[in-house]
């Protein structure tokens, strides 16, 4: 499975979905004398951005897992070849 093209997929819907609430945001901020129901949704967008930062915050923790793994791997291989090739000579 290619684990760094799904954190690639999911960091570029969290970025859509950053903009999305930036230009909600902007158009709350040209009107004029809010209401309280814009004002509740603008609170709710704010709490989601928060939670988008974690959700950042936990995918790069996650990613840097999996750089390491698959780091991992290659030194392992190059380690097996090595090994290999020294029995074969």
């Amino acid at each position: 499975m290619d684990h760094l093209g799904v954190l690639q997929e999911k960091i570029v819907s969290l970025r859509a979905e950053i903009a999305q609430i930036h230009e909600q945001n902007e158009q709350y901020r040209r009107q004029k004398g809010g209401g309280t129901l814009d004002q509740i949704a603008h609170g709710q967008r704010h709490e989601r951005l928060q939670n988008i930062q974690k959700e950042l915050g936990q995918l790069a923790a996650l990613g840097r897992s999996v750089v390491s793994i698959n780091q991992r791997r290659e030194e392992n291989r190059a380690r097996l070849q090595m090994i290999k090739q020294s029995r074969a000579s």
